[in-house]
């Protein structure tokens, strides 16, 4: 990446960047960031993933997604430098994510963003963004995820994340076990960078948002805080600041589209989120019919634990990506103790019981992002729009 964007003059050099890294969290953090300062009068760039529906949703300026038509154009001038690159070191193509990560430096160069808010893909030492020099470095929460990738401990996986803090770079952190604060202070200390926390706030000091649940204020607190350190160099008024706050958007962390049925979007992934998930279905005043679909077996049992809790029925699906947990494998995971029905179920009997159901009950999707990409576009957009296979074309 650094031979990449070295090639392309390193556009993300010209402009202020804030880095978040994260198990969970960083999106939201980010999309507040986003929020914080389009409220105070700048023009935000925002690079994020994965993408819900349409791969613009990645690469966005004041919430406006970079259009097909000037992501294929970007494509077109990077694929001959890219294959040179490939010519001059055998396996050196860059990837997918690579590729949108500098055309979102370029994108936002080019655009002349007044600062760039940029989410970690996964880890952050070795993520393809981390050849920014940020104004300040965000570390959300570190929980055991992707551990084939990052490590099998949360100190191995904390240092991955915190390859992200530069030298002498402000760096935040959000409620981390004590094992990783540990591991960032040292980091911090090596790199002569001042380190900042918000676990001093209690959380009724912890800032509102328009995102439901107590971890979505300390994602608050985290925005908020950071915006308050770059401050000298970005400034910001706290009352717009706050106004941002309660602004917030981000498509489906507890995304509530009113109807017959009711339907709820939540993207909870991995334990962490399975933690926020109970908190928010804890709040309901009813048992949802709850559509699930997961992608790795590991993940699985501790999100299936929640919705046994809470579920009136739970209805499976395979979610169409590699390492998907299989509508068997998840009915394994569901004891006989459980009074509700268990449906397998697919894209297209999703479709059609949305399209036709005049159900005053409330549907949860939640699982896979992936999941809830699919059944959001065909929510909004019904079958008019397919999407493209992105992948074939870099």
């Amino acid at each position: 990446m650094s031979k990449f964007v070295k090639l392309l003059g390193n556009p993300q050099l010209d402009f202020p960047v804030i880095h978040v890294a994260g198990t969970n969290g960083k999106g939201s953090v980010c999309a507040m960031l986003d929020s914080i300062y389009r409220a105070n009068g700048y023009k935000v760039g925002l690079f994020s993933s994965p993408h819900l529906i349409e791969l613009g949703e990645r690469i966005q300026i004041n919430g406006e997604h970079i259009t097909e038509d000037e992501i294929n154009q970007w494509v077109d001038r990077l694929k001959p430098l890219a294959q040179k690159m490939e010519e001059d070191e055998s396996e050196n193509h860059p990837t997918f994510f690579e590729f949108m990560t500098a055309i979102a430096f370029l994108h936002f160069q080019k655009q002349g963003v007044d600062l760039a808010v940029i989410e970690t893909g996964l880890g952050g030492r070795l993520d393809s963004t981390n050849v920014v020099a940020p104004e300040l470095s965000i570390i959300t929460t570190i929980s055991k995820d992707h551990c084939a990738i990052l490590g099998n401990s949360l100190e191995e996986i904390t240092q991955e994340k915190a390859g992200i803090i530069k030298r002498e770079t402000p760096v935040l952190i959000g409620d981390l076990p004590n094992c990783s604060v540990e591991v960032v202070q040292k980091i911090a200390i090596q790199r002569n960078s001042e380190l900042h926390s918000i676990s001093h706030f209690v959380q009724e000091e912890r800032p509102q948002t328009n995102l439901q649940g107590s971890y979505q204020r300390a994602n608050a607190a985290l925005a908020l805080r950071g915006a308050e350190i770059v401050r000298e160099k970005i400034p910001i008024k706290n009352d717009l600041a706050r106004q941002g706050l309660n602004q917030v958007s981000l498509l489906g962390r507890w995304q509530i589209i009113e109807g017959s049925p009711r339907v709820i979007l939540d993207a909870c992934h991995n334990s962490a989120g399975a933690i926020c998930l109970r908190e928010n279905l804890d709040a309901l005043s009813e048992k949802p019919e709850i559509w699930l679909g997961v992608l790795g077996e590991d993940r699985a049992k501790e999100i299936v634990d929640v919705v046994l809790d809470f579920a009136s029925s739970i209805t499976l699906f395979e979610v169409e990506q590699p390492r998907a947990c299989t509508v068997d494998y998840l009915r394994s995971l569901i004891p006989d103790s459980f009074r509700g029905k268990v449906i397998d179920f697919n894209l297209e009997k999703a479709k059609d019981k949305l399209k036709n159901s005049r159900s005053n009950g409330t549907i949860l999707i939640t699982g896979s992002i992936y999941l809830i990409g699919d059944i959001l576009q065909f929510l909004t957009r019904g079958d008019r729009h397919a999407k493209t296979n992105w992948n074939d074309l870099f």
